[in-house]
């Protein structure tokens, strides 16, 4: 492709002038870095070595779509036939027209570089006759017989080393499974806090409502006409939250993935320099940073998954499910409020407001240890912290019932 300019064709040119824009385009950005860095300004500087970073790559993108990315050996002896040239030819002609136009300083700034192509050659020329050698003594060198499979105690090494290989795919296979039961066992774990807490607030709410009619009137009829009005509603009343507050959450974040998608078609570079920093935060350096960032941009698909994850904090692939956090929901809220509710369907009077009362703290107390295991603390504490807040809401219904009659009789 480079041998003759002139056969070039449009598409074959243009990758050249892409090539060559990149190029320019990371000295600059690297020279306005080392200028940045010398006015102390090197978050600055470091934005602009990532997005030279990423003309780099999309320079090499292009070299490789142009053909010229040929073998190690190939690769030498061409470059060893262009920089014979610049220092034989290139530079001295620049050097002499420089000096003709009174232009010191360029000639000085070609003069050196002409030294140090001069270096380079000597260096590809070495590095050329050492891999000439390495291949010549590789080709010349009898390949070894692969070693022989230890027998198995039966004599058949050909079935151990099937069983072998057998293992290591069931290894993964177990491995690949166990991943993917994890990421449903943690959104699990989310919908299990939210049905402690749906329980937790049935008891609560109910225990206060139900206590303080049955304090108040003397109608086992009202008191469970009362009871359920509260218990049904807040059913209802909590599912329909959970199950909008889920499909807002998923609404929003998928709103976010589209719009980080959209910045990464529109400014891949700039999306590659995020992806570089983000990697240089969880401790890489940035050579590593780079390195990492360049794999992973070979795969739109885990580009954009990557970025999701590390930047916005989002897991690209759904794990909840609306329908079944609002069932959840509903069904924790109704098994709680019917804990003080059931005792007043059999018992009247005193003996119906104490069995309410003792089965909710009972409750409450063996759901506060349940929650204390949940989240890893100590279950005593949480069972007796959700047990004094059980028995004051139980106290202010109470007392609610004997008060407000007193105050309109």
């Amino acid at each position: 492709m480079t041998a003759n300019p002139s056969n070039l064709t449009n598409t074959e040119k243009n990758l050249w002038n892409a090539i060559v824009a990149e190029a320019l385009a990371n000295l600059k950005y690297n020279a306005y870095a080392q200028r940045a860095m010398q006015e102390g300004h090197p978050e600055i500087a470091q934005i602009f070595q990532e997005v030279a970073g990423a003309e780099t790559v999309h320079g090499i993108n292009h070299l490789r779509v142009s053909g010229d990315l040929a073998t190690t050996l190939e690769n030498l002896r061409g470059i060893i036939e262009g920089e014979a040239q610049e220092a034989a030819t290139i530079y001295p002609r620049m050097i002499r027209e420089a000096l003709a136009e009174g232009n010191q300083e360029a000639a000085d700034s070609f003069t050196l570089a002409m030294e140090r192509e001069r270096r380079h050659l000597e260096a590809f020329t070495e590095a050329l006759a050492t891999l000439e050698s390495k291949l010549a003594a590789q080709s010349a060198r009898p390949h070894p017989a692969p070693p022989p499979i230890a027998p198995a105690p039966d004599g058949s090494s050909q079935a151990a080393a099937a069983a072998g290989r057998a293992l290591d795919r069931e290894t993964y296979n177990t491995a690949a499974r166990e991943v993917e039961r994890e990421r449903w066992r943690v959104a699990r774990m989310g919908r299990l806090r939210e049905v402690v807490f749906g329980v937790q607030d049935g008891l609560l709410s109910t225990v206060a409502l139900v206590t303080s009619l049955a304090v108040a009137v003397e109608s086992q009829t009202t008191v469970l006409v009362a009871g359920l009005a509260g218990a049904l509603p807040g059913m209802i009343s909590m599912a329909t939250g959970a199950l909008l507050g889920s499909r807002a959450e998923q609404d929003v974040q998928r709103a976010e993935i589209e719009r980080e998608a959209q910045e990464l078609a529109a400014n891949p570079a700039e999306e590659l320099a995020e992806l570089v920093v983000l990697f240089q935060r969880e401790g890489m350096t940035y050579p590593e940073a780079r390195q990492m960032a360049d794999e992973i941009a070979q795969d739109p698909d885990l580009w954009l998954k990557t970025l999701v994850e590390k930047e916005l904090g989002i897991s690209p692939e759904p794990t909840t499910s609306p329908a079944k956090d609002a069932l959840a929901m509903g069904l924790a809220f109704i098994t709680g409020a019917a804990v003080p509710l059931l005792p007043h369907f059999f018992l009247t009077g005193g003996q119906a407001i104490a069995v309410s009362v003792g089965a909710t703290l009972t409750g409450l107390f063996a759901l506060g240890i349940f929650k204390g295991r949940l989240v890893k603390r100590s279950p005593l504490l949480q069972g007796l912290e959700i047990l004094s807040i059980g028995t004051l809401s139980a106290g202010t219904g109470y007392a609610l019932g004997e008060l407000i009659p007193r105050l309109f009789t």
